[in-house]
């Protein structure tokens, strides 16, 4: 994976701080240079001098992790981060739970993210120590969850990586509206559930380990019900995966309203940081 450039934004609070230092260990570990930008979600919390303060965060990255920073001479709003993202190929940032009342219908700045980056976004929680080591990969078994797979390797070439896929309830749910008998149902969910393990296991036997010079992983996998976001984050805190990463497809912005995306809801609830990729 060749990363030309990671965005990472700054509002100097602790969760930033996270996301700065977890973007200068990507960067050196990708050979990539890093930016910074400066965001601040309200008025009321902007420090004094926030350039100088970033340029001077910029150097002392520079220097620790001996990597390429350069800092941005302005704050940005949220359009302009994402419009400065389209340059990059990856945009770090902190778990921004802001919700503005002037633009409610987009939700807080990290479902705007979410749904407006078209780059991959990288949202950190915890403070980084070493690269990523457990990696927990939520995959919808289409066509696209390969492509996903090789995306995780390629970012963090983790010691163990995992996949994950939920069965969503709605066929039990219909089933039971047209009081079709429980055995019925129990039968249909564990068909289900050996025909997901099934294609979970032609998926790994398809996988190409010795691509790309990347350590051999064990690689395993796991089926869950119910809904996918809130599944694969139990999912994660019980495994202690250090990063999840899903996949984001294009989504109307009513839908983005009324139901946000299973990235959109994975990146609120999961306790470790979360890799957005969208598929296109």
């Amino acid at each position: 994976m060749n990363f030309d450039s990671i965005l990472a934004l700054s509002d100097f609070t602790v969760l930033s701080e996270h996301a700065l230092d977890r973007a200068a260990l990507l960067a050196r570990q990708h050979r990539a240079p890093l930016r910074l930008i400066h965001f601040s979600e309200g008025p009321q919390q902007v420090p004094a001098h926030p350039i100088a303060r970033l340029g001077q965060r910029a150097r002392q990255l520079a220097r620790r992790h001996e990597i390429s920073v350069h800092s941005l001479e302005k704050s940005a709003s949220l359009e302009q981060v994402l419009a400065e993202a389209h340059a990059s190929s990856l945009l770090v940032m902190g778990p921004l739970s802001l919700r503005s009342w002037k633009r409610f219908h987009r939700g807080t700045t990290l479902d705007q993210a979410v749904h407006g980056s078209v780059c991959p976004l990288l949202v950190v929680r915890r403070a980084p120590v070493t690269p990523y080591e457990r990696v927990l990969v939520a995959i919808d078994l289409s066509p696209r969850s390969k492509p996903l797979i090789d995306f995780a390797r390629r970012f963090s070439d983790p010691s163990v990586l995992k996949l994950f896929h939920a069965i969503d309830m709605i066929e039990d749910s219909k089933l039971r509206l047209a009081n079709v008998s429980g055995e019925t149902i129990q039968a249909n969910w564990l068909g289900s559930r050996l025909h997901a393990r099934e294609r979970l296991a032609q998926l790994v036997d398809g996988l190409d380990e010795t691509a790309c010079g990347l350590r051999p992983h064990p690689l395993t996998f796991d089926v869950g019900n119910g809904d996918p976001a809130y599944s694969t984050a139990l999912h994660q805190q019980a495994t202690r995966a250090e990063l999840v990463v899903v996949g984001k497809r294009r989504s109307s912005l009513l839908a983005h309203f009324f139901t946000g995306s299973v990235a959109q809801r994975l990146a609120k609830w999961a306790d470790s940081d979360v890799l957005v990729a969208p598929f296109d």
